[in-house]
């Protein structure tokens, strides 16, 4: 998995926000980096944080585990995530397995 991050701004809305943008594979033995990830956007102290997951190609239930760990480490922190996934994507079919959109804030975008 390769993972970037960042902030940015959204019109309108008085903070920053955080995005990390995950591409390849999001699987078991990838995601201490993304725990990591979120417990420092937590640290730096970012509102809303957006998991990024357009750009990944595989994944599995232990990937998909860790967005629903984040959302809650952020929301027990007071934060907000949001995941980002591509229509058509190995994540859409897992967010439709678990059920995840009904618990997590999701945006999709259409396949490229």
């Amino acid at each position: 998995m390769s993972l970037t991050s960042g902030s940015f701004q959204i019109l309108d809305y008085k903070t920053d926000c955080f995005r990390i943008s995950l591409s390849g594979a999001l699987t078991g033995a990838d995601v201490q980096q993304l725990r990591q990830e979120v417990a420092q956007s937590i640290e730096n102290g970012y509102g809303v944080v957006y998991v990024d997951a357009k750009g990944v190609s595989e994944t599995d239930l232990s990937g998909i585990n860790e967005v629903i760990n984040a959302h809650y480490t952020l929301d027990k922190a007071g934060k907000k995530l949001v995941f980002l996934y591509q229509k058509g994507s190995p994540v859409e079919t897992w967010v439709e397995t678990t059920g995840l959109d009904k618990f997590v804030a999701t945006a999709r975008v259409p396949a490229a």
